[in-house]
């Protein structure tokens, strides 16, 4: 399958706008779902941490339930280390999977961005 670039916003760390941005595939948050782009930089980045994950002998298994937080390094925007995070899903790099895990704030954060991408339904 050929990936389509496109031109929009990126959703990982430069949070760049109006530039070329790959969909990564769909965020799902609460019952709704959004479309999740990244730009060039920030899947290199993306893939150099699951590649980090893996050489370091990261178990293939499904990781623990998303609503235990656990201490460790915080994926997203921060990426500080060593605090209590959050398991939001999974990356998938040469058909292997590691646990993708994000600290509050920026947790939040994204959760704002997947509001604003959601359509609007009245109450």
């Amino acid at each position: 399958m050929r990936r389509q670039w496109t031109t929009g916003d990126c959703w990982l760390w430069c949070e760049g706008t109006a530039l070329p941005v790959l969909w990564l595939g769909p965020v799902l948050w609460e019952g709704g779902h959004a479309p999740l782009y990244a730009c060039q930089r920030c899947i290199r980045r993306l893939e150099s941490k699951v590649r980090g994950v893996l050489i370091r002998g990261a178990s293939t298994s499904p990781a623990p339930e998303r609503q235990q937080w656990a201490q460790g390094d915080c994926w997203l925007w921060c990426q500080r280390i060593a605090l209590p995070t959050l398991l939001l899903g999974t990356a998938e790099s040469a058909g292997h999977q590691v646990p993708l895990y994000s600290c509050e704030p920026c947790i939040q954060r994204l959760e704002d961005k997947v509001h604003a991408a959601l359509p609007y339904v009245p109450a």
